[in-house]
């Protein structure tokens, strides 16, 4: 191992945690012990975070052995919590708690440890559920434009929503809502029912045929 080879593979990492931020697949981590640094930096990558209750610990201790975060600790945390907590964090090295995690939203949720990965692999499939492009624009547009000018980050979500808007899935999508809304004389998302149909996988044109009920 050289000082480059170290570098080489800290470069992989980073980019194998940016193509998640920015894929169009729904990532869940489900901690069901502590994470510490390179643990915790992997966790901050995924778009969702649940953490087993316990004697657990999630954090960036690295200023306890004299360097730095450097899997991207640094920079997704704040975005994460605000950047004087996740500055004061990684500056004292001391980790949170579940309960503190959640707290603060370094975590989405605190769940007993039998049903963690139940739990983790539900809402995956809930979100996963999405239109993929979508999921992708979505995903682009937050974890990139999101943290830039407004302006930029404005072009981004131009650039994205230009990008998803002409696909067959999206168009499909939007033709099923258009034609719902001709058959009842309103808008069906402004109908808590079919709202909450839709929210759970349903499609205009199958609720609107019934399975609504």
């Amino acid at each position: 191992m050289t000082p480059l080879s170290g570098a080489v593979e800290l470069d992989r990492f980073h980019n194998t945690l940016f193509r998640m931020n920015t894929s169009g697949v729904i990532f869940i981590a489900a901690l069901n012990g502590s994470a510490l640094g390179i643990g915790s930096e992997l966790a901050l990558a995924c778009d969702v975070r649940l953490m087993a209750d316990g004697d657990f610990f999630i954090g960036q201790p690295e200023i306890l052995l004299g360097f730095n975060p450097g899997g991207g600790g640094t920079q997704r945390l704040p975005r994460l919590i605000g950047a004087h907590r996740a500055l004061m964090m990684m500056l004292e090295g001391r980790p949170a708690s579940p309960q503190k995690a959640l707290e603060i939203g370094y975590v989405d949720e605190v769940v007993a440890p039998a049903e963690l990965i139940e739990r983790a692999v539900a809402l995956g499939q809930y979100l996963g559920s999405r239109p993929r492009g979508g999921i992708t624009a979505i995903k682009r547009s937050v974890n990139i434009g999101g943290f830039m000018s407004l302006e930029e980050g404005l072009h981004v979500e131009r650039t994205e929503f230009l990008k998803v808007l002409p696909t067959k899935e999206a168009q499909d999508l939007m033709l099923d809502y258009m034609a719902d809304t001709d058959r009842r004389g309103d808008l069906p998302l402004y109908t808590p029912a079919t709202y909450d149909a839709v929210l759970n996988g349903g499609r205009f044109s199958s609720i609107s045929n019934g399975s609504e009920q």
